[in-house]
């Protein structure tokens, strides 16, 4: 499967960034969250072979 780079609105990548904030706080750890989606050649593939879309 291939992905990219995830396409997120603002609020979408404030939670985002929030969330790693938090996980950073709490496990005191240098944590760096990446936002990936599958690409539209992958998920057409996964359809053509008969594999559900997560």
């Amino acid at each position: 499967m291939e992905f990219k780079p995830a396409q997120l609105d603002r609020m979408a990548l404030a939670q985002l960034q929030q969330f790693e904030h938090e996980l950073r706080e709490r496990t005191s750890a240098e944590i760096v969250v990446v936002a990936y989606q599958a690409s539209a050649d992958a998920a057409q593939g996964a359809r053509s072979n008969g594999e559900r879309e997560q």
